[in-house]
């Protein structure tokens, strides 16, 4: 019975998307919703009379990874065909810029209606293979951040030795990891992501060196090869130099992907201001863009802020999901990620999240 709610509800949300994306009103419905916006009380709730006038126009930022069809369950990707349809719905409905563009009018207050910015984290190599394509054929803009420790070296991150071993493993159980002493099991394909789930939320509240050991033992306890060095997973600087060429724009994502907060000073200072003068060195252009690795409040803060003020950076972008209106924090940006791969569903998330968020 749960089984056929769940699919009955799937199936009605899927005919509702559709209906609002070819019936128009979808696309009716966006003055509506460039001027009011869903109203809350303090904690965040709807609130009576639910709708109230906006104070100012706002704009969206989404947040990609990966793009390939590789189907890979440990490190979701979109598929190349849903992301090319995704695109071109964003080019036929709303004013996409750069993320640059969109702080200087932001500055300005002058934010076109639906304006949505593309940005791209990490450095994939399927960035230029996938993605890269498609903004070339439809003309977008879009902000790819790069982890430059990874870029052109054949080094992954260090997120991605941890996807690498859930992905290989044939162990049936991880015992004794972190702090859970009854352990994971990992028969099922769910019991393995559950644990990876697990595990990533653990090392992420580690400094550098703590979390090093902690995926050595992982490894270790996984009983797979480490992997440290994949050739051809991330980006070359001569792809990243290719896109630059073309419109493509590139901010900073730190050096090693670190956890900024969990780091000292002079270490946080040294990993946002060598992975900026490393990617100006290579485009010969200023880097004024950044990407809080992982993003979300606990990763950065007060210090992390000064840090890329003083660095010479006009803006930084977390996972914090939400829109941005012209008072928002330029070091606090928010983000949308929209899974799924139902075209009318991905319309009405944006239209439905520009008017709550």
């Amino acid at each position: 019975m749960q089984t056929f709610r769940s699919w009955f509800k799937k199936s009605l949300l899927k005919l509702v998307a559709f209906g609002l994306l070819y019936s128009s009103v979808l696309r009716l419905m966006n003055p509506f919703i460039n001027i009011f916006q869903l109203q809350k009380n303090p904690e965040g709730a709807p609130a009576f009379p639910f709708i109230q006038k906006r104070r100012s126009r706002n704009f969206q930022i989404l947040s990609y990874h990966r793009v390939n069809n590789d189907r890979d369950p440990f490190f979701r990707a979109v598929s190349v065909d849903v992301f090319e349809k995704q695109m071109e719905y964003l080019v036929s409905h709303f004013h996409v810029c750069s993320l640059e563009e969109a702080v200087e009018r932001m500055k300005s207050k002058d934010i076109p209606d639906n304006t949505i910015v593309i940005t791209l984290d990490d450095g994939y190599k399927d960035n230029y293979l996938n993605a890269f394509p498609i903004f070339k054929k439809l003309s977008m803009p879009a902000t790819i951040f790069l982890a430059t420790d990874s870029i052109g070296s054949g080094r992954i991150l260090w997120h991605d030795r941890v996807f690498s071993a859930f992905r290989q493993t044939k162990e049936h159980f991880l015992a004794w990891y972190e702090s859970n002493s009854k352990g994971y099991p990992l028969r099922t394909l769910q019991e393995k992501l559950f644990a990876q789930k697990e595990v990533l939320k653990f090392l992420r509240s580690l400094d550098d060196d703590k979390r090093l050991f902690w995926i050595d033992h992982l490894v270790e306890k996984l009983k797979v090869e480490d992997r440290k060095e994949v050739p051809d997973l991330m980006l070359t600087w001569d792809e990243v130099k290719l896109m630059h060429n073309y419109g493509i724009s590139f901010g900073s994502h730190t050096v090693t992907h670190p956890i900024l907060s969990r780091l000292s000073v002079d270490k946080a200072q040294e990993e946002i201001e060598k992975s900026k003068k490393s990617i100006e060195e290579k485009l010969g252009a200023p880097v004024k863009t950044f990407a809080y690795p992982n993003g979300s409040k606990e990763d950065f803060n007060r210090v992390t802020k000064n840090l890329l003020k003083e660095a010479g950076y006009i803006c930084a972008v977390t996972t914090v999901f939400g829109t941005n209106e012209s008072d928002q924090d330029l070091f606090e940006l928010r983000r949308e990620w929209i899974w799924g791969d139902y075209l009318p569903g991905f319309a009405m998330r944006l239209n439905w999240y520009k008017f709550c968020c």
